[in-house]
């Protein structure tokens, strides 16, 4: 049953994320097609051709704003899905299936984060277009970033795996959060919605002051390991075993209030 509940989630956002790829893509081709009218390099601008400079910059500007976009949307998308299907008026459709809450949850869960991630290869994509055929893999911003990858031991083989994994378990906390606020939301007599992103916010600041106290601590309790393996290893286990903790937290929270608080609209 659970592959039935993946279709139909995947079914009911699968055309939305589509287009908003092939804007995303439609974008990042225009941008690269204006840098080569340019017939400039990047970071090498010339007074020859003011009008092609200005196009250019506008559709490269044009192209990072639909980035910032399809990031926004993404996590929208995903929200609006979990709220509509499960607490609005389709909630009262969705659970006369002779399926367990935690099933709907779990599917969730899925879709939710191979969306994330699919945004996150569609965004890698569409900046590979943008930069195929020309010199930016030598530029200073190109040397500078693989520079202070390899600072952080991003070439060891062990640190790029937990930086990878450390990598999935955030977007689980993502969406897991996401989740989560919705059910608090829930809990509001009335602008639930509302309710759900102060809960969201709330929790993200909470978040981030806890991640900040924490990386104060480990730097401290580390002073004399920095730059090994040994430092960026236990950093990075101890962030994967923080996102792991949190995204359980609001995973298991979700299911109670789904269980025992669930108010439908």
């Amino acid at each position: 049953m659970l592959g039935k509940l993946l279709k139909y989630d995947y079914k009911a956002n699968i055309f939305y994320f589509l287009l908003m790829y092939a804007v995303l893509m439609g974008a990042a081709v225009t941008a690269r097609l204006s840098i080569a009218a340019a017939d400039m390099q990047y970071f090498s601008f010339s007074d020859d051709h003011v009008l092609s400079v200005m196009a250019m910059v506008g559709s490269v500007l044009f192209y990072f704003l639909i980035c910032g976009a399809v990031a926004v949307l993404t996590l929208l998308l995903i929200a609006m899905r979990f709220y509509k299907n499960l607490m609005g008026n389709e909630g009262y459709l969705t659970f006369t299936l002779p399926v367990p809450k935690s099933s709907h949850l779990i599917s969730k869960m899925i879709s939710g984060v191979s969306f994330v991630l699919l945004t996150y290869a569609a965004l890698v994509l569409s900046a590979m277009v943008l930069t195929v055929g020309m010199d930016f893999w030598d530029s200073p911003v190109a040397v500078f970033s693989w520079s202070l990858l390899e600072a952080v031991r991003f070439d060891h083989p062990l640190i790029a795996s937990l930086y990878c994994l450390e990598g999935l378990v955030t977007v689980i906390q993502v969406v897991a959060v996401v989740y989560f606020s919705i059910c608090v939301g829930q809990l509001a007599g009335k602008h639930r919605v509302l309710g759900a992103i102060g809960i969201y916010l709330a929790v993200n600041v909470v978040l981030g002051i806890v991640a900040a106290l924490g990386s104060t601590i480990f730097i401290n309790l580390l002073r004399g390991y920095e730059g090994g393996v040994f430092y960026y290893g236990i950093t990075s286990t101890a962030t994967i075993l923080f996102h792991g903790v949190v995204a359980a937290g609001c995973l298991v929270g979700s299911f109670l209030l789904m269980k025992w608080k669930l108010n439908l609209e």
